[in-house]
């Protein structure tokens, strides 16, 4: 406890312990939302995936979930034992790539903004809320069923993630069903949910939303990286239509 308030606390950096975090299912436009914060100045790392995930913290995410026998498509919340031991000043400087004290100290008089994006934040969240107890935490929703297919669709993709269950997008669909319900059962007040769908199409009062949740400007950068809407199939099987998330957020 005394640790977490002298976070709280710390004047000479602040936003050392506010990093953005990134959250939601797989195959929801998370990559999308990485980059439009990295060009709008919040870093998502030094060293990142194709994916726009930071190595550092998907390394960690992953290696929990494993110690704890879960995995991206059979999460679990894993217990703070299965996670690597990093003070928030070490994992800042790899973040950042700073190596000694002297940019370190730099960067903590001028209040470098960061934070990363990987889905199984969605899982891993308690533990980096106790890490870094201000956090800003953004959750991605996207339209279920348009992610099943496109888990299917990145199935047939040579040297992606390939897992047979996701041939069959129902399976895609149950996985979509099991993050968001997670990321709506947390009681962290500093959670902004936003659709992908609106930043696709512009909105320009759900971006203005989000701008002032983090306090920097978007627009610019969402107009220029945002992609124009698929069209999506209005058939959607029963099971999908019936699902208590689709019909709050996709009930057309």
């Amino acid at each position: 406890m005394l640790r977490q308030i002298a976070r709280v606390l710390d004047p000479l950096h602040p936003e050392l312990y506010k990093p953005v975090i990134i959250m939601g299912m797989h195959r929801s436009g998370t990559s999308f939302l990485a980059e439009v914060l990295h060009r709008a100045g919040i870093h998502m790392g030094v060293k990142r995936d194709h994916n726009f995930e930071a190595f550092h913290f998907l390394s960690i995410n992953q290696r929990a979930m494993w110690q704890a026998g879960g995995d991206w498509y059979k999460p679990v919340v894993p217990a703070s034992e299965h996670f690597d031991k990093w003070t928030a000043e070490e994992l800042f400087k790899i973040h950042f790539g700073l190596k000694g004290n002297g940019k370190y100290i730099l960067y903590k008089l001028i209040n470098k903004r960061w934070g990363w994006k990987d889905p199984r934040n969605t899982f891993t969240l308690p533990f980096w809320l106790n890490q870094f107890p201000q956090a800003k935490v953004i959750h991605l929703i996207r339209n279920g069923w348009d992610v099943a297919l496109s888990l299917q669709k990145r199935n047939q993709k040579l040297g992606e993630v390939y897992k047979a269950e996701f041939d069959n997008p129902l399976a895609g669909f149950n996985l979509w069903n099991i993050y968001i319900t997670k990321a709506f059962s947390y009681e962290y007040s500093n959670i902004h949910h936003v659709k992908y769908e609106d930043l696709m199409k512009k909105n320009s009062e759900e971006i203005s939303r989000l701008e002032n949740f983090l306090k920097v400007f978007l627009k610019k950068y969402i107009d220029h990286l945002a992609s124009k809407p698929n069209v999506r199939s209005v058939r959607f099987p029963e099971e999908v239509r019936q699902n208590v998330w689709m019909k709050k957020f996709y009930d057309e």
